[in-house]
């Protein structure tokens, strides 16, 4: 048996993958549990939870762009160089889990505004620092502080806007907050790196928004019931602590190799690094083992093994690691294609991305408009192979060609299965979870999402490295790193074709999805 919300218990039988795990949106008592917001309220709100994300991950762009210059400023040692940009995953990683979880015991609002503020202060500091290890702090504690604003941000959109058009447009603002900020960040970049204050600049302005938006979330922000209703004991008897430790713990050690192997492939060999990589492996079945002890006696499971039986589910998940593995990946080699085999500025390189930030504006919002219109097996299908063209024109390019008949369509259709499948899988997550647990929902999807991240920029890096070194040309030169490029952007293609194929065959049962009060269900199957 397993424990649903309210009480109700689900026979492990009836999960099946043509059976909704849990109580939908639709049912009665859950309904009309939303609060009444003006359309202006309701604005802010969207605004100022992907707002705080937004400016993370513009941070993140302008340091992945300004990174040379910030290590000459800050005399950042060469086998430190890494770290800026490893330390902020691997800490966001380590902390999800266990904020999400929180979250839904102590109160989404206040979580929240706790780590607004946190990562406004951190963006700040980073800004600030003057040696490199006071920016590796800064980012660890950005880290900490975002992870507390993207579950919460899930489960904030979950209970202040019913299913329908409202709530698709909050998770699709969600989705074209991480790759846009991103994006932004980079072509923010090329443009500081001439200006008076340099790289210092963009964090800077990140960070003001960032404290306008902590205020603005403390006087905008909906109330929820846990705060008034919340005891000191749930913390003991309602969170499955041992579960947070044990795949937090995994998370981590997977998130540091693969920041070690994309920094250098050669780090392997450390026995310690070996160590880790077999300690990891193992916490993977402990992980399963104390779900099933924990359901088997009606404690509280993270992640009950009986979802891992429903066949929408799994696919999803799957469909969003891979996908971010391969877009973010994609991006980064997109950008040091520019620089280091067409020999552009980071401002020439900048203007070349502003494709990439146009169609994620457009595909986001239009997405939360029209999801509920479309077949979802179809869509993923559809955007899968779309976003497949960019990284198989980016293998097939002549690096002498002109912009606009490879480049430019390769950095135009790239983001657009990140951004169509962002929605699509925050309305499939927070479905297939309590409506108790929904930070927690929002807590797994990016933790799947950052593993994913993770383990793609460490496969780009093992791949376009080994190529290169293989590779008839001199070392170092234009000519071998572009070689390495190419295997880089085939392994891409091939693996959004397999999401394609993985929404064709897994998501073949689900017809609508995100509909409105009207319908029984928030999604529906054949």
């Amino acid at each position: 048996m397993e424990t649903t919300e309210e009480g109700r218990l689900i026979p492990a039988e009836e999960i099946t993958e043509q059976a909704p795990l849990l109580r939908r949106e639709g049912d009665e008592g859950v309904r009309n549990s939303h609060p009444r917001l003006s359309g202006a309220r309701s604005t802010i709100i969207i605004l100022g939870l992907t707002g705080v994300t937004f400016l993370s991950c513009v941070s993140n762009g302008l340091l992945v762009v300004g990174l040379p210059a910030i290590a000459y400023d800050l005399d950042l040692p060469d086998h430190l160089l890494f770290w800026p940009t490893s330390v902020y995953s691997l800490a966001s990683g380590c902390v999800l889990l266990l904020a999400g979880s929180l979250a839904d015991i102590v109160g989404d609002r206040s979580i929240n505004i706790l780590g607004t503020a946190t990562t406004a202060l951190a963006i700040l500091g980073t800004g600030l620092s003057r040696t490199g290890m006071e920016m590796i702090l800064y980012r660890l504690v950005q880290g900490i502080g975002v992870s507390m604003c993207l579950p919460t941000g899930v489960s904030i959109i979950t209970r202040s806007f019913p299913p329908g058009p409202q709530r698709n447009i909050g998770f699709a603002s969600l989705g074209l907050s991480q790759p846009l900020g991103f994006s932004v960040g980079m072509v923010a970049e090329g443009l500081f790196s001439e200006a008076p204050g340099g790289w210092r600049l963009g964090f800077y302005g990140s960070a003001s928004v960032a404290l306008v938006l902590t205020i603005s979330n403390f006087l905008v922000l909906p109330f929820d019931n846990k705060q008034s209703t919340f005891k000191w004991g749930d913390l003991l008897g309602k969170v499955d602590w041992v579960g947070i430790l044990i795949a937090s713990s995994c998370m981590g050690i997977i998130s540091y190799i693969c920041a070690i192997l994309t920094d250098d492939v050669a780090n392997i060999q450390n026995a310690a690094h070996i160590i880790l990589i077999v300690f990891a492996l193992a916490l993977m079945p402990a992980f399963g083992f104390w779900m099933h002890w924990q359901g088997k006696r009606g404690a509280p499971a993270l992640i009950p093994n009986s979802m891992w039986k429903n066949t929408v589910f799994v696919s999803i998940s799957l469909i969003v690691f891979f996908t971010w593995a391969v877009i973010l990946s994609s991006e980064l080699v997109l950008s040091l294609f520019f620089q280091k085999v067409q020999l552009l500025s980071p401002f020439d390189t900048s203007i070349r991305l502003l494709p990439n930030v146009i169609i994620g504006i457009i595909l986001n919002l239009s997405t939360g408009l029209f999801v509920h219109l479309v077949q979802v097996n179809y869509l993923v299908i559809v955007v899968s192979i779309v976003a497949a063209i960019a990284p198989l024109l980016m293998a097939i390019i002549d690096p002498n060609w002109n912009y606009w008949i490879c480049a430019f369509w390769g950095v135009l259709l790239g983001p657009v299965a990140i951004d169509v499948v962002f929605t699509i899988a925050h309305l499939m997550i927070t479905d297939i979870f309590p409506s108790s647990t929904q930070a927690l929902a929002g807590a797994v999807f990016n933790t799947i999402a950052q593993l994913g991240s993770s383990v793609g920029l460490s496969a780009i890096a093992v791949i376009s490295v080994a190529v290169e070194k293989a590779s008839p040309y001199p070392d170092q030169s234009p000519a071998a790193i572009m070689a390495g490029y190419r295997a880089a952007f085939w392994a891409c293609f091939g693996t959004m074709l397999f999401v394609a194929f993985i929404g064709l065959v897994g998501l073949r049962n689900v017809r609508k999805l995100g509909v409105g009060d009207d319908h029984e269900r928030n999604w529906t199957q054949t």
